[in-house]
């Protein structure tokens, strides 16, 4: 009975420990962002908070006041150790969906409407920056900190910083070369977008998450290609890859790429590239076929990647299912015709690859299934703004099937 007690005991008191360690480290992390504070040296203004104990401090923007070539941030601010740089989520409407970012420069940045901060009048100076020095005591960067720096040409990711968000660098026009850090166990796709100049990914052989192979950036073991420098023309697939993360390839201006038999999946988006023009598929690879010049598993009939290089597109009988997965290697557009073959059963919401461009031909005379991921959405899986064809015999079907679902323009449906 005595030893249960002090077992008991000796647990109480761990948890308490443990509680008491994960407290004082959550107060040593919370930022005080009611009080900014400011630094200025050399033409530099550096806006920053402090944690509450005042150990830490967070750049979050910076001012310009004449044109520099190198950008070397403070190790720290009021004698608080520098960890973190960037707008951050705590700076955006609370509550709301951020509907755009702020670079560290305070230009709005917004991928949607093709807005990266790079002809942004925010802070001109800022276009002369050619190397940025980040002290490794830095652990946090924020979405789209280096977003549009047209000058930037290398970059090292500081030895603590664990993840490189989305649009971290993106159109750094001039950005060629990126050295990841020891710690780095996350990076968005998104992170090198529209930087069309990076050639080069270093990982140090220190990292236990990432290695760097043929180029590409992979997983430690080499079993998954994580990310594609954008200016790699050539792609040939080290053959230890297993899997291609979803938008692996995601800004990539390659015109080709060598897919091996290994590989056994194909994330969502995962090939999609407008320049690629030849694709290589082993004959050997179990899991995938390649048939008029598409992609699809051979296990269930999903339709994987179209690479776009004739008029028609004819998509392979042996598919039986379109998702919302497919890359598209090249560009569909309104000379484009995608012919889905009667074979095709089951479409899910968002499917619709070619856009809302190319003409579409149904070749089956009962419509594929609609799966929706959200209940009572099945409309947008149709191609509403498409000029349809469908089998004559089958025209009344289609228009009830696309009536039920409150699409498909009548005047866009045609018979073959």
């Amino acid at each position: 009975m005595k030893k249960k007690l002090l077992c008991l005991t000796a647990l109480l008191t761990a948890t308490i420990s443990a509680f008491t360690l994960t407290n004082n480290v959550k107060a040593a992390t919370k930022w005080n962002t009611s009080k900014s504070v400011t630094k200025e040296e050399n033409g530099i203004k550096y806006s920053a908070y402090l944690t509450e104990d005042g150990k830490e401090s967070w750049i979050y923007q910076i001012k310009l006041s004449k044109k520099i070539t190198k950008l070397t941030l403070p190790k720290e601010i009021n004698q608080a150790k520098l960890t973190r740089v960037g707008f951050g989520k705590e700076l955006y409407n609370k509550g709301e969906d951020e509907d755009a970012y702020q670079n560290l420069f305070g230009d709005t940045i917004e991928p949607w409407h093709n807005c990266y901060g790079d002809l942004s009048n925010d802070d001109k100076n800022k276009q002369t920056i050619q190397t940025v020095a980040i002290p490794g005591t830095v652990n946090q960067l924020e979405i789209a900190t280096f977003s549009g720096m047209k000058k930037l040409k290398s970059v090292v990711i500081p030895e603590q910083t664990a993840s490189v968000p989305a649009y971290t660098f993106a159109k750094c026009s001039a950005l060629s070369k990126v050295t990841f850090s020891k710690n780095m166990n996350e990076i968005d796709s998104t992170a090198f977008v529209k930087s069309n100049q990076v050639k080069t990914f270093s990982c140090p052989k220190a990292n236990k998450t990432f290695a760097v192979k043929k180029g590409m950036l992979t997983t430690r073991s080499g079993k998954t290609l994580v990310l594609v420098p954008n200016k790699m023309k050539k792609l040939t697939i080290p053959s230890s890859v297993k899997e291609i993360k979803a938008n692996a390839l995601n800004g990539s201006q390659a015109t080709s790429i060598v897919i091996p038999k290994s590989v056994k999946k194909i994330g969502a988006k995962a090939l999609e590239s407008k320049k690629i023009t030849k694709v290589s598929l082993s004959s050997k690879n179990k899991t995938y076929k390649m048939a008029n010049n598409c992609i699809y598993r051979k296990s269930n009939g999903t339709l994987t990647a179209v690479l776009v290089k004739t008029k028609k597109i004819t998509i392979p009988s042996k598919v039986k299912v379109i998702d919302d997965t497919v890359s598209v290697m090249g560009k569909i557009g309104t000379k484009n015709q995608v012919h889905i073959p009667k074979s095709v059963k089951k479409v899910v919401e968002d499917w619709m690859f070619f856009g809302d461009s190319a003409t579409v031909y149904f070749h089956g005379t009962k419509p594929p299934v609609i799966v929706s991921k959200f209940k009572g959405n099945e409309f947008t899986a149709l191609p509403i703004f498409n000029k349809v064809y469908v089998p004559k015999k089958a025209k009344k079907t289609y228009i009830k099937w696309a009536k039920d679902r409150d699409g498909l323009k009548w005047n866009n449906l045609h018979t073959f």
